[in-house]
């Protein structure tokens, strides 16, 4: 890291030395018919190699420019571009646009990108922007789309079970990937057992995904980032959106208050325990819901002020002081956001988040009739203040500060009698976490693109002060080609480890502390990139190599009582992943879609553990593969079709049976620590929708197939000790067999969605 802040330190003087004479044209681009900003737009003027991308907010700044006429070309994946001519004057230096664009479908005639590409701002190594529409369109359970599921399409991101919207990117687990909402931290963005994830859908305007080497203004994780961001609010008129599934159903409002205030609000609930009480005898004691909101206040022309809200339940159980088991756990996360536009070349924002995510249990022992119980959570502060400069075509500034006060509630369990009011004695931590970052997206020459910056951390649980250096590069090839390389630097403040004496989902974080070291990470990224046939195929290969050290896992003789330190149960270890990804992409014409490919390789290596032999983690596999099709059949019919295949899970099993004393001495020898791999897993999904107005409203029915071949998917294996009858000697002999559980076979489901 120092070796590179001498870079950081030119590239930023640099910047500012090209400042003084600059003419700027900046502004914002928005949906036209809403004025929901549009994030991520291209901003190009057309004849030169001058452009920007819209950030968040949808503000885009434009420097170094002379004194005339320009046209600047607008596009947007799903938006229809638009051209607005400039002029550029001695008394008027900068000029502030207000630039709409128009939703349009996907169809044939429609060209996503454009062959001159020199004026478009680069994104991220490794990052991916995921169309709303897209996700909407994917196949899904009863018609709930879910964000989640669709990223693990890409090659690079793995699911953790049928069960889970968990994402395991480039070998990396849940709790290294930093998951923000309007840049609220959720820490478990699941509901469902991990079904389905936190995001409705319909109260989500952006999606992005950063397998790794993020830029500096993200930290705190190993892994990677999903950066969603919520709808702003119609700025027009009183507009509404939702939909009834077989297993929920779901409400998004979003109207302006004033001609200065927008607002949103969406919610959604499950109701698998009335339709299963309402269908059967049996009962089935669980339920989410979730609720989002957002305010949009404009207080001038250059100040806007929001506000973004999240609350989220799981409730699992029968309620009650005589139930047998009550467990709930959820996020409620807040965020007050002010941004400032100081001048022509200079934006800015600042904003106060809070975070808090708890999950408690309370389960009954059928052996003495006592009542289990654990609590764990994590309760963050923060303030955050960023600026993005840019003073000249060639440097694109952002700089940031963050502030950040963790509680942790460490997972604490007991019989309730023992200790009935438990919450009095958990053992909680608390700590500070301070964070600075700069970058600087440094157009060295025409053809080559640098994002040079680093990220300083300091933790003072542990007493750590870290730096993270971030480097990566672009060059493009006159033919088109894009080579990419990045190096990136992180820190892993918190940990999170799943206890393994019990099936119940306890998850629990703590901190670094003196005796608990952060984890750290590198990751080494190489890829390429090139469009093809007038851009209507793309392909990408990516290959990465990636360290981590003091990952963590709970001791196989590890107590979870009230007073034991979770300090003494755990052990640190060493893990390394690496792989090649590739992205095969069809983006224009009737049929759409894309393939994708991973290989890939994670281990991990604990002295305490497996005898200090190298194991490999549950979630490595590797092959790992997607082939998504879209059929869009005219303006109302389509049909879209998901196949996937991945290698089968790795865990510990038993490969052989001993007795050291008589018959019913008998023991199970088991292999390495993930020593057995289940079957392969896969599965084709599909999804048949027709979109039709009916009293003014617009609908679309959707029939979508889960597993539409049936196939048998191993969620686990188990011996299962069997009697045997042999009818020919008359007697019945025990043995051992090989017992597999499939939990989702073919599975049709019909949902209704509506916007008015």
């Amino acid at each position: 890291m120092h070796a590179l802040l001498p870079v950081v330190i030119c590239s930023f003087l640099c910047a500012l030395a090209g400042a003084a004479t600059a003419q700027t044209i900046s502004g914002t681009v928005q949906e036209r018919g809403s004025g929901e900003a549009v994030i991520g737009a291209n901003v190009v003027v057309t004849g030169t190699r001058n452009g920007a991308s819209t950030n968040r907010y949808g503000h885009f700044t434009i420097a170094g420019l002379d004194t005339g006429s320009y046209t600047l070309r607008v596009s947007a994946m799903g938006f229809g571009a638009a051209t607005v001519a400039v002029h550029l004057t001695a008394q008027q230096r900068d000029a502030r646009l207000s630039i709409d664009l128009e939703a349009v479908a996907l169809e044939q005639q429609e060209v996503l990108v454009e062959g001159e590409r020199r004026g478009e701002q680069v994104k991220p190594v490794g990052t991916i922007d995921v169309p709303m529409e897209q996700i909407l369109r994917l196949p899904s359970l009863g018609g709930e789309s879910d964000i989640f599921r669709a990223l693990q399409l890409l090659p690079g991101v793995k699911s953790s079970s049928e069960l889970s919207s968990g994402l395991y990117i480039r070998g990396g687990s849940p709790d290294q990937n930093l998951v923000l909402l309007d840049r609220m931290v959720l820490y478990n963005p699941t509901h469902l057992g991990g079904f389905l994830s936190t995001f409705n859908a319909d109260a989500v305007n952006h999606v992005r995904l950063i397998k790794g080497a993020m830029p500096a203004e993200y930290g705190g994780r190993l892994s990677s980032v999903v950066d969603v961001t919520m709808r702003e609010g119609n700025r027009e008129a009183f507009h509404g959106s939702g939909g009834v599934s077989m297993i929920d159903s779901r409400l998004t409002l979003e109207g302006p208050a004033t001609e200065d205030i927008t607002w949103m609000v969406a919610g959604r609930r499950v109701y698998l325990d009335w339709l299963v009480g309402a269908l059967s005898e049996e009962s089935l004691p669980y339920y989410f819901y979730d609720l989002l909101a957002k305010t949009n206040i404009r207080l001038g022309e250059n100040d806007r002020l929001y506000f973004s809200g999240f609350f989220g339940r799981d409730v699992l159980g029968e309620g009650g002081a005589a139930s047998d088991f009550d467990i709930f756990w959820g996020n409620t996360a807040g965020n007050l956001r002010w941004t400032h536009v100081f001048g022509s070349t200079l934006f800015g924002s600042m904003s106060a988040v809070v975070s808090d995510y708890r999950f408690n249990t309370r389960v009954r022992d059928d052996y003495d009739n006592s009542m289990f119980k654990s609590v764990s959570g994590i309760l963050d502060y923060s303030l955050r203040a960023e600026v993005e400069y840019v003073p000249n075509p060639l440097h694109a500034v952002k700089a940031g500060a963050e502030a950040t006060l963790h509680t942790f509630t460490s997972e604490a369990s007991s019989i309730e009698s023992e200790f009935p009011d438990l919450e009095k004695y958990l053992p909680s931590y608390r700590g500070t976490e301070l964070s600075l970052y700069a970058q600087d997206e440094w157009k060295v020459s025409e053809q080559l693109t640098a994002n040079i910056g680093g990220r300083l951390f300091w933790f003072d649980k542990s007493g750590s002060l870290r730096a993270e250096p971030r480097i990566s590069a672009y060059f493009r090839f006159e033919e088109g080609t894009t080579l990419t390389a990045a190096v990136a630097g992180a820190n892993q403040f918190l940990h999170l480890v799943s206890r393994n004496d019990l099936s119940l989902p306890t998850d629990m974080w703590f901190p670094s502390t003196s005796n608990i070291r952060p984890a750290w990470g590198m990751q080494y990224v190489l890829g390429a990139q090139r469009d093809f046939l007038e851009s209507e195929w793309g392909v990408s290969l990516e290959v990465y190599y990636k360290i981590m050290e003091n990952v963590l896992e709970f001791r196989d003789n590890a107590r979870f009582s009230l007073f034991a330190p979770v300090e003494s149960e755990v052990t640190s270890g060493r893990g390394t992943a690496y792989g090649g990804e590739l992205f095969v992409q069809k983006k224009l014409g009737a049929i759409t879609g894309w393939i994708g490919y991973t290989l890939a390789w994670a281990d991990r290596t604990f002295p305490e553990l497996n005898d200090g032999k190298t194991f490999p983690p549950r979630y490595d596999r590797r092959h790992d593969i997607s082939i998504v099709a879209n059929y869009r059949l005219g303006k109302t019919w389509e049909f879209t079709a998901v196949w996937v295949y991945g290698t089968g899970q790795a865990f510990t099993f038993p490969v052989a049976q001993y007795s050291l004393g008589g018959f019913f001495d008998a023991h199970f020898l088991y292999s390495e620590r993930n020593g057995y791999r289940l079957p392969a897993y896969h599965r084709l999904d599909l999804n048949f929708s027709h979109a039709f107005s009916w009293f003014g409203w617009q609908w679309k029915a959707s029939i979508n197939v889960y597993n539409a071949y049936n196939h048998y998917n191993p969620f686990s294996q188990y011996i299962k000790r069997e009697e045997v009858y042999d009818p020919v000697t008359g007697r019945s002999t025990s043995r051992n067999t090989l017992t597999q559980s499939t939990i989702l076979p073919f599975l049709p489901t019909a949902g209704l969605s509506f916007v008015f």
